[in-house]
């Protein structure tokens, strides 16, 4: 990964945030929801700091083909492409899209508790609108906090922000 390079997503990028393959571990996938196409590798390597191995999952994501450095383009040549692709989760999430908060809940709630995720993701499942996930979402960020620590808390709370923006 080049320090000095805007990454943003790829096709096949975008492609596996819609349609969430497997192809690729779960916390580098997390990674790909926030690219967002504005930030060089560097301020990647920064932001992503509270996930562990942050530099080996973008390095997956960037050998797998997923995300690319816009090449010789200005952070702003950057914009256009990965905006289009997260206009859907980024807009007011309805349907598939607050299916897609969901599962990176669940998801999340598995990783950190295990079977005792049970009984919160059965509250995940039942939330009716985003306002409800949100409500969710910053009471497991405590609960994460509390047993998974800070850092944890925090990628979790940074990917629910791009999920779920505020009102």
């Amino acid at each position: 990964m080049n320090p000095n390079s805007i990454y943003a997503r790829t096709e096949k990028g975008t492609a596996e945030v819609a349609q969430r393959s497997q192809a690729i571990p779960n916390k580098a996938r997390s990674l790909l929801l926030m690219i967002d196409g504005k930030a060089s590798g560097a301020q990647l390597l920064d932001k992503f700091a509270a996930f562990p191995n942050s530099a080996e999952l973008l390095q997956i994501l960037e050998d797998g083909g997923y995300i690319a450095a816009v090449a010789g383009a200005p952070a702003a040549a950057a914009i256009p492409r990965p905006a289009a692709a997260a206009a859907p989760v980024a807009a007011a999430p309805a349907g598939d899209s607050l299916a897609t908060v969901r599962r990176f809940m669940n998801q999340t709630l598995r990783e950190i508790f295990g079977p005792d995720a049970d009984e919160l993701s059965l509250k995940v499942d039942k939330a009716a609108s985003e306002a409800d996930l949100r409500t969710l979402a910053e009471k497991h960020r405590d609960l994460i906090a509390s047993v998974g620590g800070r850092r944890k808390a925090e990628a979790y709370w940074q990917t629910i922000e791009v999920l779920l923006p505020p009102a």
